[in-house]
């Protein structure tokens, strides 16, 4: 959960002229999504396998393909209730069915394991994740298996890239942020498969750069395009009054580019650095947050700067970032406003998008994590294409 940076308005009905400019703006979206030449943004509800229930607070996305799934990768954060801490995989034929407004039901989920006698070993490869961690992790893996309501793994970004340990299978590799920031490799195995637990790393978090509750760590995760390496994103803290006032949410974001060496994060510190600076220098307002990212065609990252309401667009290789999606203006479209009642009435002043990921045919797809104070958690889809329609 985040706090949140503006005056929350009580709940109460939407009067009846307010219904109707939402009715108008559905309507002008879904004309838009029928016509070529302009940008089309459609959007769904999430549902589990079976269309058992919603999919709560999700937290990170993916396009990619592994082994035959090729699809959409979606995680979870610890509050997503029968969501909490898993993976649902959407393949491509399901999200080429899917109907605006309605719901899209996942194929397949994941829950991280790893059986009890395997522990030892996973241990022993990757001891430099240290002991507190290891014992933390092999403790809200067995809640998820067991269900046995203790804390499930905070998952909040996803991506898939080669195993930095020979013999470099695909892998999938998954954020866990709380309370400690590591990236988990995860092999999927088996009929039907399950998401075995194969590498553990964690990200060097200073402790005096963390928050209150230790979720401001570790938000977005793309494979670099090289074997072990990773492009990542954080949050950000920083103390309001400078030390030892309090240590406020979402002021100083990171992003970086860090190699995955067993039990631990190798952050590149020069080229971080100066990603970072590029990030900041385009901060305008009370706050600037990392909340997700994705790989674009061009080689280019997209990243989501949440609190401030943008998509940034990233040139790792110049160090160059600037704006280019704004939240509240896509070409007219303030998303806040077309999702006011889906999948419920919204009371939150900003829009909570968490994942992004981008397909091969350049269409974006974000998702996002409700948090208070909704009082609904179920997560919603968005697609939009047409983006080379766009100015530049």
């Amino acid at each position: 959960m985040c706090p949140q940076p503006f005056p929350i308005p009580q709940k109460r009905e939407l009067p009846p002229v307010l219904g109707w400019l939402t009715t108008v703006v559905s309507l002008t979206v879904l004309l838009t999504s029928a016509f070529g030449g302009q940008l089309r943004i459609e959007y769904y509800g999430l549902r589990t396998p079976g269309d058992t229930g919603d999919i709560e607070q999700a937290s990170g996305l993916h396009h990619g393909r592994l082994g035959q799934r090729e699809g959409l990768w979606v995680v979870c954060d610890r509050n997503g209730g029968q969501s909490a801490g898993r993976l649902y995989f959407i393949a491509e034929a399901t999200l080429q069915k899917a109907v605006h407004r309605q719901a899209v039901v996942a194929d397949e989920v994941f829950t991280p394991v790893l059986e009890e006698t395997a522990w030892p070993a996973l241990n022993a490869a990757h001891r430099d994740a240290g002991e507190e961690v290891l014992a933390e992790l092999r403790r809200r893996l067995r809640a998820g298996i067991e269900g046995n309501g203790g804390p499930r793994l905070d998952l909040e970004a996803v991506t898939i890239g080669p195993s930095p340990i020979a013999p470099h299978e695909p892998r999938l590799f998954v954020v866990a942020e709380e309370p400690h920031s590591t990236v988990l490799e995860l092999s999927l195995e088996g009929t039907p498969a399950r998401a075995r637990l194969t590498g553990v790393y964690t990200y060097p978090e200073a402790s005096d750069a963390q928050g209150t509750d230790s979720n401001d760590g570790l938000e977005g995760l793309a494979y670099a395009g090289e074997l072990g390496r990773f492009f990542w994103a954080e949050e950000g803290t920083k103390f309001h009054d400078g030390p030892p006032g309090p240590r406020l949410f979402f002021l100083d974001p990171r992003l970086g580019v860090a190699v995955l060496k067993p039990g631990r994060v190798e952050v590149a510190r020069e080229p971080s650095a100066a990603l970072t600076a590029a990030v900041r220098s385009l901060r305008e307002g009370r706050m600037q947050t990392l909340n997700g990212m994705t790989r674009t065609p061009d080689g280019g990252l997209a990243v989501v700067d949440r609190n401030g309401g943008w998509i940034l667009r990233i040139d790792p290789h110049r160090k160059r970032a600037e704006k280019w999606l704004n939240l509240y203006d896509l070409d007219g479209t303030n998303l806040r406003q077309t999702l006011a009642n889906f999948p419920g009435l919204r009371l939150m002043p900003y829009i909570s998008i968490e994942g992004i990921a981008m397909d091969p045919a350049g269409t974006l797809w974000l998702v996002d994590d409700p948090a208070m104070p909704e009082s609904f958690r179920a997560s919603c889809l968005i697609r939009i294409r047409g983006l080379d329609s766009l100015k530049r």
